[in-house]
């Protein structure tokens, strides 16, 4: 008769138990956050690169070129991607030079990079011969006697070089 009620307890327990470990290990998984991820090579007058990879952080999709497309040779010239996804620790870029044939790629640490809050902002590359540039675009105006910087369709917003670093003065 009394096992029903240690019975119960014991499911009770259990149930506590697995709650508090699958909310242990939401928090410490990888940060989702609502923030977008692009590149457009045709629109910041990259007429000479052809991205061949990419891929902005350890999810497969859907920031990552489709991976039967990397092996089948197709080249890309737009991507976008906004809304909540997981905060990439890294952006992987491969390109080529049409008029010389050289191939080049990059990977970019972002773990120390990028500010703490990304929320609403974009992370966007783009691609000056054998130099990968990448940009954090906040939702921010950019103040009128602040030039310009990044992709020019977005010299309205306060923009971030976050790659390759800046020379500190």
């Amino acid at each position: 008769m009394h096992t029903q009620p240690l019975r119960h307890l014991a499911m009770r327990w259990l149930f506590v138990l697995f709650a508090m470990f699958s909310i242990a290990a939401c928090a410490s998984g990888p940060e989702v956050v609502d923030h977008a991820f692009s590149f457009d090579t045709r629109v910041d007058n990259q007429n000479d690169v052809e991205v061949l990879d990419y891929r902005y952080g350890d999810s497969k999709l859907p920031v990552r070129a489709a991976e039967e497309n990397v092996k089948a040779g197709k080249q890309f010239m737009v991507a976008g991607v906004h809304g909540p996804m997981l905060r990439g620790s890294f952006l992987y870029v491969k390109w080529r030079i049409k008029t010389t044939g050289q191939v080049y790629e990059d990977t970019v640490d972002l773990r120390n990079r990028l500010p703490a809050d990304i929320t609403d902002c974009r992370i966007h590359f783009l691609v000056r011969g054998p130099q990968l540039y990448v940009y954090l675009i906040t939702p921010k105006k950019r103040a009128k006697d602040e030039p310009p910087n990044g992709p020019e369709m977005y010299d309205y917003k306060k923009t971030l070089t976050i790659y390759p670093d800046q020379v500190k003065p």
